[in-house]
C-alpha cells in the first residue's frame, strides 16, 4: 500500500484521537452528562488507547523502526488540536505564548515530516 496513504490515514487517527481525549479529559468543563459519568468517559479511553496503539504500529513501520517520529508527531498533534478545542469549545484565548507554543509545535511537525 502506498506510504503516503497510509501516513495519511495515521495522521488522521491520531488527530481523532487526540479530539476524543480532549472530550474524555475536558468534558466535565461544559456537559453536563459527561460530568455526571466519568466511569463511562473512563470507558472510552479502551478504544481510543486501541486505536492509537495500531497508529503508533504503523508510523514505527513507516520511519523504519524508530520510536521518536511517532512520539513527537503525536505530541505535537496534541498541542494543536487541544489549542484549537480549547478555543473554540471553552472560548479560551489564544494568547501570544499560546501563539508561540502552536508556532513551534507546527515547526517541529514540519521537521519531522520533512526532513530527510
Amino acid at each position: 500500500m502506498n506510504k503516503l496513504f497510509i501516513g495519511l490515514f495515521i495522521f488522521l487517527i491520531y488527530t481523532i484521537s487526540q479530539i476524543f481525549t480532549f472530550y474524555q479529559l475536558q468534558g466535565h468543563l461544559w456537559n453536563k452528562w459527561i460530568k455526571e459519568n466519568p466511569f463511562m468517559m473512563t470507558l472510552l479511553g479502551i478504544p481510543i488507547s486501541y486505536y492509537v496503539i495500531l497508529a503508533s504500529r504503523h508510523m514505527v513501520d513507516l520511519w523504519d523502526g524508530q520510536t521518536w517520529p511517532n512520539r513527537i508527531i503525536g505530541f505535537c498533534l496534541g498541542v494543536i488540536v487541544f489549542s484549537i478545542m480549547s478555543w473554540l469549545l471553552l472560548k479560551e484565548p489564544v494568547t501570544l505564548k499560546t501563539s508561540v507554543c502552536l508556532l513551534l509545535s507546527f515547526v517541529i511537525l514540519g521537521i519531522q515530516l520533512f526532513w530527510k
